[in-house]
């Protein structure tokens, strides 16, 4: 096969998993669709590219067999033994626009096989696939679903006609070396003694793991001391670190742009993962704990374990730029005795030497959940809200937004930005139930389009369907949405921070907080809800429509949000920030 022809990769991301009975329902996007199809033309137009592709088939065992042009392609999950390669696929046509990301179903654990059986003895990987005809054409792993699923899950499963009866115990759980679900289907009364030999292998690992995880620790912070005690600090170096984003964005785009424009001496070292569960390359391990010795700033913006138990040195300054604006949900320390607060003797965020606000009326609430004295809290202002004053960065955002989404430039945007439920990522979700689709889509279709932006811990997503796909439309997968307000003409959120960089654009907003009374018992505010949001709060889909309809949005109250929690409207937060924080003016 030709480079040009080479099939492309395809990737999987799971939102949503559930095991109930012998019922097995899933919902994930599979990226790289519209590839296969281009590469898919070039292959019957390049018959020689198909040279060496052979089929075979053994029974119901199906591994490979040369595309042929008239059989379309489907998706499908691919159940494949892990010793002879035994391989059973469950087919799941396209319909309507094949290239859709979204491939969601649920199929019996009891009906496996071509005939109609549960998966026979043995251990087996799951994948997604794209097939055609009897040709697996590529396939990617599950992903990492340990935090969707219960860690081992058990369940019966049966077949019996006249003259066959079939019983065996089948077992699901991670498995880390394929990245992928493992089912293991065994004889009937042999699950508990396999049960017992993985959680003795658990257990040596989760031992194994605590050791590594504490030897780690000490040599990250015997890296640190020592070269703490050996190296001066380099007056000109600036440490930027996150474990929640991947590259420069959020408030370290602009202020290393900042710094860039002013062509400052200054050397800056990034150190970047996208979430904490993701592994910090290894050279990492090594150079991340010097260059924190011998940094004179060190900007964190989130949530940042690895910094915690050490002894910040003096002369460096430790700032926690933070990735919200204002103050609304208590977080940190103001969540003493709350789930998911911290205990009393935490050292989390206690070793930081600053931290910034968009203003001085909500210091108290940083200097209370951070640990600080108030005076170490310095109203800055929030350096990627200097976009909100930029006209002509609002008009290239527009203009990109509207080129990726002509509909937005004729038609007006909902914009449903809510936050998660759940005390953390692993058990974040939404109810998306309370949203009357059927409701929303009649009121508004004409004249609206509803985007939905997610929080990123929610992985499962709403079900459009096929009917309202053209009005509600799923853009958690955007970078920036910040970008996609500037687009938006009404807010709907409940207890997310969005609000805040909202109210800068003088626009409408809706609190559709469904559940207020439970969510203030388990998180709480600094503020009380129904007296500060800028808008009206409803509860349910007829309340939101009513509103929006008789555009009563208590606009009165906008204005004044926003010059309460952002004490400085120039557009200058990053200037502010390099000069008071980084070049130590104005202290």
């Amino acid at each position: 096969m030709t480079e040009e022809t080479l099939m492309p990769t395809l990737q999987a991301k799971v939102d949503y998993l559930e095991l109930a009975g012998t019922t097995f329902r899933f919902e994930a996007r599979l990226f790289g669709l519209t590839e296969f199809l281009q590469a898919e033309q070039l292959l019957f137009e390049n018959p020689t590219a198909q040279e060496g592709q052979e089929a075979e088939r053994e029974d119901d065992y199906i591994q490979s067999e040369a595309p042929e042009a008239a059989i379309p392609l489907e998706r499908a999950i691919v159940f494949r033994n892990k010793r002879n390669k035994r391989t059973f696929i469950l087919r799941f046509p396209f319909e309507g626009d094949w290239t859709e990301e979204t491939f969601s179903g649920q199929l019996d654990l009891n009906h496996i096989t071509p005939t109609g059986r549960p998966l026979p003895m043995g251990y087996f990987d799951a994948f997604f696939a794209i097939v055609q005809g009897k040709s697996i054409l590529h396939e990617a792993p599950f992903g990492d679903t340990r935090a969707l699923i219960p860690v081992i899950y058990r369940v019966d499963t049966k077949h019996s006609n006249l003259l066959l009866k079939l019983e065996y115990e089948l077992v699901v759980q991670h498995s880390e070396y394929s990245n992928t679900l493992s089912f293991h289907s065994l004889k009937r009364g042999e699950s508990k003694r396999f049960i017992r030999m993985i959680d003795r292998y658990n257990k040596y690992k989760k031992d194994f793991r605590k050791r590594a995880f504490k030897f780690r620790r000490f040599t990250f912070k015997a890296i640190y001391n020592v070269t703490k005690w050996t190296q001066p600090i380099a007056e000109n170096k600036v440490l930027l670190a996150s474990d929640s984003r991947s590259d420069v964005s959020g408030n370290f785009a602009y202020i290393l742009d900042e710094i860039e424009r002013r062509d400052l001496n200054l050397d800056v070292k990034t150190f970047f993962k996208p979430n904490l569960q993701s592994r910090r390359d290894w050279r990492d391990k090594f150079t991340l704990p010097y260059h924190l010795a011998t940094a004179k700033t060190i900007l964190v913006d989130d949530f940042y374990p690895m910094i915690y138990p050490l002894n910040i040195r003096k002369g460096t300054d430790l700032v926690q730029v933070w990735h919200a604006v204002g103050a609304f949900k208590t977080f940190g320390y103001s969540r003493l005795g709350k789930p998911g607060g911290p205990s009393a003797n935490s050292l989390s965020h206690r070793n930081y030497t600053k931290a910034i606000v968009s203003s001085h009326n909500v210091a108290r609430h940083y200097a209370e959940g951070f640990g600080l004295r108030e005076d170490q809290v310095i109203a800055t202002g929030i350096p990627r809200t200097d976009m909100f004053f930029d006209q002509d960065y609002i008009a290239a955002a527009k203009e990109r937004i509207y080129e990726e989404y002509p509909t937005f430039k004729t038609k007006k945007v909902i914009m449903f930005a809510p936050t998660f439920r759940g005390n953390g990522a692993k058990s974040a979700y939404y109810d998306f139930d309370q949203l009357d689709l059927d409701a929303l889509y009649e009121a508004f279709h004409e004249e609206y389009v509803f985007v939905l932006k997610m929080h990123p811990f929610v992985r499962r997503r709403m079900e459009i369907p096929e009917l309202y796909a053209d009005f509600f439309i799923d853009l958690t997968d955007h970078r920036e949405i910040n970008e996609l307000l500037f687009v938006s003409d009404i807010l709907i959120t409940d207890y997310s921070s969005t609000c805040f960089e909202f109210s800068l654009l003088n626009r409408p907003m809706l609190f559709f907080a469904y559940d207020l009374d439970d969510y203030i018992s388990k998180r709480d505010f600094y503020y009380d809800f129904e007296e500060f949001v800028p808008g009206p709060i409803v509860k349910n889909s007829d309340e939101l429509i009513e509103r929006i309809k008789n555009e009563d949005f208590e606009m009165d109250n906008v204005k004044a949000f926003a010059e309460y929690f952002f004490e400085h409207q120039d557009g200058k937060s990053s200037a502010r920030f390099v000069d008071q924080i980084i070049l130590g003016e104005n202290k």
